[in-house]
């Protein structure tokens, strides 16, 4: 005779599955990490999303957008000013570059020094230039999507990959002959390698987080404010002695590399961020616009980051990334002039991860046809940055009136716009004028990042005349737009220019130039 069988099988092999079942839910339940979703925050999906090569497709999407859209186009700005500034450090000779280094720009050596490193193979055409950054961003894109799969599932991993990529300040910086392409790119890679590092911690994950850490750093020293979520996301983990001081540990080795770039950087603060005016109420509110390429678009991402923003499992990591850097920069900004919109693009993906986990209930279609609507709203800025001063400055523009209106024998004059600054106005007609029918630099004794200076060295002022000479046609380019092109140009200019007349003035973006004639009365 046998008793009744327990529930759910029959006869005496129920014994052991019983036992395995009581082992099972005696046994601690797994730790929780902080980004893996509970079922409770696990949307049902309204459609069947487990075909492999969709999560193929979520990553490789992205990147092939911008892609497109970086490359769309890159040839056609001309190098606005730091751009410009990254041209001469990457052409000029070694010892000149190094000299140069010890007094201004040390914060960007290490970017110095990777293109120093492509433009010996690729040349220093403006798209040659600007290829890493778009490479970099490109990267960054898929970073994106693949942070927002592990977080979120299919629906956000594809919806962030590909929103990041229509926005148009992923295109305007990935064809920016500037760093910031690579530290959003670090940032995505940082992020990405700290949870699969909290995941399961090995040796060789640590390593590779540190090295990302200084990659970052060395890209963009702001960036290492990251660092702020890092530690807040590590703290949550489940076993926090070993994972958070495991964490604390990578992070302070890749931290060390950028700490001699931030001692050399801040004692050239004098000479590198002064220009960076105080944080106000109005610059706070013009961030978003500027961050992410209109007020409409602005306004869309924001409403969906607010909607997505919380420290639950899901969102924590993207929340913190987006606040704890922001929050950061503005308390440094009311210590050092900082506050500038291109230095927090390192926290656009967050933004945009946020924004996704928003939408993580919609259907794909519906996800899809959002971030088209926002995609449409970008359309207006994506034109204008492809224009010819869609970097803001008309520095090509300079050498198309040159071109039309030189003559042999003229000679050329640059006048001051801050501070005595010179550079951006002389670097846009070295670099856009051919030296064959470019006017004489009739000043100039030094060339720009010769002896140590970023910018040229100009005659004394006593020698103004002299070097001058007594040429018939006098250009003047200068940074700025002034009614007057002599006004505020320096006394010994102004004594030296007048037996010159003004023949005709021109306005391109950002810059002033005229031409002056002299005088029939000041003939002798």
């Amino acid at each position: 005779m046998t008793g009744n069988p327990p529930p759910g099988g029959g006869g005496a092999k129920s014994d052991a599955p019983t036992a395995l079942i009581v082992r099972v839910r005696d046994a601690p339940p797994e730790p929780a990490v902080p980004w893996q979703p509970t079922e409770a925050d696990r949307p049902a999906p309204p459609e069947p999303l487990d075909v492999p090569w969709l999560r193929q497709l979520a990553r490789l999407l992205p990147v092939a957008v911008v892609g497109v859209l970086g490359g769309l186009g890159i040839n056609r700005p001309g190098l606005w000013e730091d751009e410009l500034a990254t041209w001469g450090m990457v052409t000029v000779g070694a010892d000149d570059f190094v000299a140069v280094l010890r007094n201004v720009d040390a914060s960007l050596g290490a970017y110095y020094l990777l293109l120093r490193g492509w433009v010996a193979l690729a040349g220093s055409s403006d798209v040659a230039l600007r290829t890493p950054s778009l490479l970099a961003m490109a990267a960054a894109a898929g970073l994106v999507a693949a942070i927002g799969l592990r977080i979120g599932g299919l629906r956000v991993g594809l919806v962030a990959g590909v929103l990041f990529a229509v926005l148009p300040t992923t295109s305007r910086y990935a064809q920016e002959a500037r760093p910031y392409a690579f530290a959003v790119c670090a940032a995505a890679l940082a992020t990405l390698l700290l949870l699969r590092l909290l995941e399961r911690p090995r040796f060789v994950r640590y390593l590779g987080y540190a090295a990302v850490v200084a990659l970052l750093g060395l890209a963009h020293l702001v960036g290492l404010l990251l660092l702020a979520a890092h530690a807040l996301i590590a703290w949550r983990a489940a076993d926090r002695r070993r994972t958070f001081f495991g964490w604390l540990g990578a992070a302070t080795a890749g931290v060390l590399p950028a700490l001699p770039v931030l001692w050399l950087g801040g004692r050239q603060t004098g000479t590198q961020i002064t220009w960076i005016p105080p944080v106000t109420l109005d610059r706070l509110a013009d961030t978003p616009e500027a961050l992410f390429g209109g007020p409409l678009l602005a306004g869309a991402v924001l409403a969906l980051a607010f909607l997505g923003m919380s420290m639950r499992q899901r969102s924590a990591v993207a929340t913190a990334w987006l606040v704890l850097p922001t929050l950061g920069l503005l308390v440094a900004a009311r210590f050092v002039p900082l506050w500038l919109p291109r230095y927090l693009l390192f926290t656009v993906p967050a933004w945009v991860l946020v924004g996704s986990l928003a939408l993580r209930r919609s259907s794909l279609l519906r996800g899809t046809a959002a971030v088209l609507a926002i995609g449409l709203l970008g359309v207006p800025t994506q034109v204008e940055i492809r224009g010819v001063t869609g970097h803001g400055q008309g520095t090509s523009e300079i050498a198309a009136v040159l071109r039309a209106h030189a003559a042999p024998g003229d000679a050329l004059v640059y006048g001051p716009f801050d501070a005595g600054d010179q550079r951006t106005s002389r670097d846009a007609v070295n670099r856009y004028v051919d030296e064959s029918w470019r006017p004489r630099d009739a000043l100039m004794t030094v060339p720009a990042r010769r002896q140590g200076t970023l910018g040229a060295q100009e005659c004394a002022d006593r020698d103004v005349p002299v070097c001058l000479g007594r040429p018939e046609r006098v250009w003047i380019v200068r940074k700025g737009a002034l009614d007057d092109p002599v006004q505020r140009i320096g006394p010994a200019k102004e004594a030296a220019l007048r037996p010159y007349a003004v023949a005709r003035t021109w306005r391109v973006r950002g810059f002033g130039i005229a031409l002056l004639v002299r005088r029939p009365e000041a003939v002798r």
